[in-house]
C-alpha cells in the first residue's frame, strides 16, 4: 500500500509543479502582450520540484522493488517530468524576449495571444491526461501539434511579410519570432509528455512495446 501513497504524492506534486509553468508562461505572455512590463518568473520553484520528484521516484525504485506496472509509471514520470521542467525554461526565455519589446510600439500579435493560449490548453491536457491515465487525451494532445506548426509557419510568415513593408517593424518581428519559436518548442514538450503518458499506460512508447 505504501507505493500506491507515494506514486499519488508524486501526482501531486507534478500537479503543482505544472500549475507554476502554466502560470510562468501566462505572466511571460502577459508581458509580451503588454499587460504587464514585468513579471515574477518563478523557475527556481520549478526546478525545485524537479528535484523533488526525481528524488521520490529513484527512492521508489530502490527501495520498493516495484512490480512491472508501478515500475512503468515511475520510470515514465521520471521522463515526462524532465519535459515539463524544460517548459518552464521556455516560459524564462518568452519572457526575457518579450521584456526588449517594452520599449517598442505596442504591436503584439493577436495571433500570438492564441497560440500561446492553444499551448497552455496543450500543457494542462498533458497532465490533465496522465492524473486520469486518459489515452484519448494524450493523444489529442499529440494531435494539436499540428495546429501549432501550422500557426508557426503562418505567424512567421506574416512577420517576414511585414518586415519587407515597414523596416522599423524588424525589431518587433525578430522577438515575436522568438516567442513564437519558444511556443512551438513548449508543444513539442506537451507532446512528448503524452507519450510518455501512453506508455505509463500501454506501455507502447511511439507505437513500441517496451514494457
Amino acid at each position: 500500500m505504501k507505493i500506491q501513497n507515494e506514486l499519488e504524492y508524486l501526482k501531486q506534486m507534478l500537479l503543482k509543479m505544472s500549475d507554476v509553468v502554466v502560470d510562468n508562461i501566462t505572466e511571460a505572455i502577459n508581458v509580451y502582450t503588454g499587460k504587464n512590463k514585468e513579471a515574477m518568473i518563478n523557475d527556481d520553484m520549478v526546478d525545485q520540484y524537479e528535484r523533488l520528484i526525481e528524488e521520490i521516484c529513484i527512492t521508489i525504485l530502490l527501495k520498493e522493488r516495484p512490480y512491472a506496472r508501478d515500475l512503468k509509471e515511475v520510470t515514465g514520470i521520471l521522463k515526462l517530468v524532465a519535459d515539463v521542467e524544460r517548459i518552464g525554461d521556455h516560459a524564462e526565455d518568452i519572457y526575457n524576449f518579450a521584456t526588449k519589446l517594452n520599449h517598442l510600439p505596442s504591436k503584439h500579435s493577436e495571433a500570438v495571444d492564441e497560440l500561446a493560449k492553444y499551448v497552455i490548453e496543450m500543457l494542462k491536457n498533458s497532465i490533465l491526461a496522465y492524473i486520469n491515465q486518459d489515452l484519448g487525451l494524450a493523444n489529442k494532445v499529440i494531435d494539436s501539434d499540428d495546429y501549432v506548426d501550422r500557426t508557426y509557419d503562418a505567424i512567421v510568415e506574416e512577420l517576414a511579410h511585414q518586415e519587407k513593408v515597414d523596416k522599423e517593424y524588424l525589431p518587433f518581428a525578430i522577438y515575436t519570432t522568438l516567442v513564437v519559436k519558444y511556443l512551438e518548442r513548449i508543444a513539442d514538450h506537451c507532446v512528448n509528455v503524452a507519450e510518455w503518458v501512453i506508455y505509463i499506460v500501454s506501455g507502447y512508447h511511439k507505437d513500441k512495446k517496451i514494457y
